[in-house]
């Protein structure tokens, strides 16, 4: 029912350099396990059924490692271009369930509070 594979971190930055190189696409070192899982499975497997590999992050999050397989460095987007003088918000919570709930529910678009 279910399918694993391990990735290790030159088969990562292999695949971020095979990916660009094959689609003209930059990935992020987490979204090149997910197409490397997905490749192996499709090698491994006598299904033809679609697999679907989700990007999970922007390459300009992991600038060193794209641009080591790649050449290139990742530029940030536009509207992330100010990210590091941003302000930070975050909030503490206790470790038990209900404390977390009350903050979800209170904080929540519905309640008009986030």
């Amino acid at each position: 029912m279910f399918s694993a594979h391990k990735v290790d971190d030159t088969r990562t930055v292999d695949t971020i350099a095979e990916t660009y190189s094959r689609s003209g696409t930059l990935i992020d070192p987490h979204t090149a396990v997910a197409v490397a899982a997905a490749r192996a499975e499709a090698g491994a497997s006598q299904d033809s059924t679609p697999i679907i590999a989700l990007a999970c992050a922007h390459p300009s999050k992991f600038p060193d490692v794209v641009e080591r397989a790649t050449g290139l460095r990742p530029a940030l987007p536009a509207t992330l271009s100010d990210i590091l003088e941003r302000r930070e918000r975050l909030a503490v919570l206790p470790n038990d369930l209900d404390a977390v709930t009350r903050f979800i529910r209170a904080h929540t678009r519905r309640s008009g509070n986030f």
